[in-house]
């Protein structure tokens, strides 16, 4: 089964036909071909943190629904696992490389999740505490993830909906301008010092998280500090701190404001790269990630546009 993962600007268009909006061309015969398709097993398309969070944003019900509706039936309320899920493995599988140790067996697909709460770090059954666990398995249980993410999606109280994506704004404001702070300290240096400083940056902010699961896996500090330069290996080793770094370095070297969609692109890219056969996003990201030869690195394909699956699963 081939793992898609579609830009918020993608997912529109979809939406576009099953709302009934575009009634014929090659994107109304591409939908009816992805459904079977999800529905015979051959793909999905998950969701991650940022379509969620988009989607909800929505003010207009009856967009919001058709578009839940349409990520609904496509990804079948599954979605890739919350950042710190993922890094809690990740981190894992590096420190037992670093060490020459062998890596766990994963199942596969191991990164996508029953249920869009998974997503977030607090119901993600890899790292959640035994009370949200039962809970996250209890409303698996109870109800079709597919179902769940449309309810979800129709039913939230809309004034804690919107008083929450008000938080959200605020959030990304204070990203963009850290960022923003790093582009005027480091005006006129090159790519590559960027890219090193963030990964640095990243090193330094999960330390916490390398130390700890280095101690659950039987090695000592003293150990860790044995390895001298091999750390630094350690952020390229993690695959989505080290698209992190790729991409942010390359957004912070361009000229122009940031804006939210920005920080989206960004987490969308660390999330989707490394557990995707496909990624299909907008020019400038795929331009990004193509520089950073993430495709390479991690066996996905990039695509800009929908037409790219016609006839690619019948």
């Amino acid at each position: 089964m081939e793992i898609v993962y579609l830009d918020q600007n993608k997912w529109v268009e979809l939406a576009r036909v099953h709302a009934g909006k575009i009634k014929s061309g090659p994107l109304v015969t591409l939908y009816g071909q992805l459904i079977d398709a999800v529905e015979s097993g051959k793909v999905l398309f998950p969701l991650s943190t940022s379509h969620i969070l988009e989607t909800s944003k929505r003010n207009d019900p009856i967009s919001r629904g058709h578009m839940a509706e349409t990520q609904a039936a496509l990804s079948r309320g599954l979605c890739y696992r919350s950042r710190a899920g993922r890094l809690e493995i990740e981190i894992r599988c590096a420190l037992h490389r670093l060490f020459g140790g062998r890596p766990p067996e994963l199942p596969e697909h191991w990164a996508i999740a029953r249920g869009f709460l998974q997503a977030f770090e607090p119901l993600d059954s890899l790292i959640s505490a035994p009370a949200e666990s039962r809970l996250t398995e209890i409303i698996n249980s109870s109800m079709d993830p597919a179902d769940l993410y449309v309810s979800f999606m129709s039913e939230q109280d809309d004034s804690r909906r919107r008083f929450a994506h008000v938080k959200i704004t605020e959030g990304m404001s204070e990203i963009i301008s850290g960022i923003e702070s790093r582009r005027a300290l480091m005006i006129g240096d090159s790519l590559d010092l960027r890219r090193r400083c963030y990964s640095a940056q990243l090193f330094l902010d999960h330390q916490n998280s390398f130390i700890r699961i280095l101690l659950e896996l039987g090695y000592s500090p003293e150990q860790y500090l044995a390895l001298g330069e091999r750390i630094k290996s350690l952020i390229e080793d993690v695959p989505t701190l080290n698209i992190e770094a790729e991409m942010a370095a390359r957004i912070e070297a361009e000229s122009g404001s940031l804006k939210q969609n920005d920080i989206y692109d960004i987490q969308a890219f660390y999330t989707a790269i490394p557990y995707s056969s496909r990624v299909i996003a907008e020019k400038a990201s795929i331009s990004r990630a193509r520089q950073a030869k993430l495709d390479v690195k991690y066996g996905v394909t990039f695509s800009r546009s929908l037409t790219d699956l016609v006839d690619l699963y019948s």
